[in-house]
């Protein structure tokens, strides 16, 4: 018998103020999938990605970054004996590769430089066995193994660059070496995904950790077994707040997912 429930997830992006007045789109891009296995029972697979604001097409590489990964990681966990325990830091070097000659590809067709689909990137892939955390540039990736206070933890922590606004991008020639990995031998509860638009919000400067004021109450809905239907709504007009925007104009994603077992 399962100790947890069903993932419940809930999602949103909305443009920030600085793209509006500029009168671009929204260059946060998101994916979310959950897929069955014999190994990891359901497994959670989420990845969110920002591009970059002086590029032409970052909104674009974001997207291809966030749909790739998702697909990446499935058929790998659907390929052989593949469980989520076998996903290594090289895995996420070799999806890397694979993004980079897809964007060579889409470059040279339309006769621009990979830098203009430059992007930063998050991605998890959660099961029963534990749960490998992808990450390259600026964003936030939180986990809890109990959604108890002073319980959530960053996956992959801050670099002293997220706190001056200086990231590294998927296209840069170096990507793979400025990749971050971890995998996390607990069995997580919940997730929280966020790009850097949340990061000023999301994030406690005092002691470098997760701010639980804002996350928690975000994620309690889903931690309480409410249905995730209608909640990317209020997400999203949350997210688009004046409240919100004025402590940051910049474009705002966040994924939320729980397996609490209420029941």
């Amino acid at each position: 018998m399962s100790f947890f429930g069903k993932w419940r997830y809930a999602q949103a992006s909305v443009i920030g103020l600085a793209h509006l007045s500029q009168k671009t789109e929204c260059q946060d891009r998101l994916a979310c999938r959950t897929i069955e296995s014999d190994s990891d029972g359901e497994i959670l697979i989420a990845a969110v990605a920002d591009g970059a604001g002086s590029t032409t097409d970052g909104q674009m590489g974001a997207e291809i970054a966030c749909e790739f990964f998702v697909n990446q990681a499935s058929d790998f966990l659907h390929s052989g004996n593949a469980s989520v325990r076998s996903l290594n830091e090289e895995f996420g070097r070799c999806w890397i590769e694979f993004f980079q000659a897809r964007i060579a590809g889409l470059a040279g067709e339309e006769k621009k430089e990979m830098r203009d689909y430059a992007s930063t990137f998050i991605g998890a892939i959660v099961g029963d066995g534990g749960a490998a955390f992808y990450q390259v540039g600026d964003g936030g990736a939180v986990f809890s193994i109990n959604g108890k206070n002073e319980s959530y933890r960053f996956a992959i922590e801050p670099t002293d660059s997220e706190y001056v606004n200086m990231t590294e991008f998927l296209t840069d020639e170096a990507a793979a070496n400025s990749l971050r990995f971890r995998f996390v031998e607990e069995a997580v509860e919940d997730l929280i995904l966020f790009s850097d638009g949340i990061f000023a919000v999301a994030v406690n400067y005092q002691t470098n950790q997760p701010h639980e004021p804002f996350l928690m109450p975000m994620i309690a809905p889903l931690r309480n077994g409410t249905a995730a239907e209608g909640l990317n709504e209020k997400l999203e007009k949350f997210l688009a707040s004046p409240k919100l925007n004025e402590k940051t104009d910049d474009d705002k994603t966040i994924i939320l997912a729980s397996r609490y077992k209420t029941i």
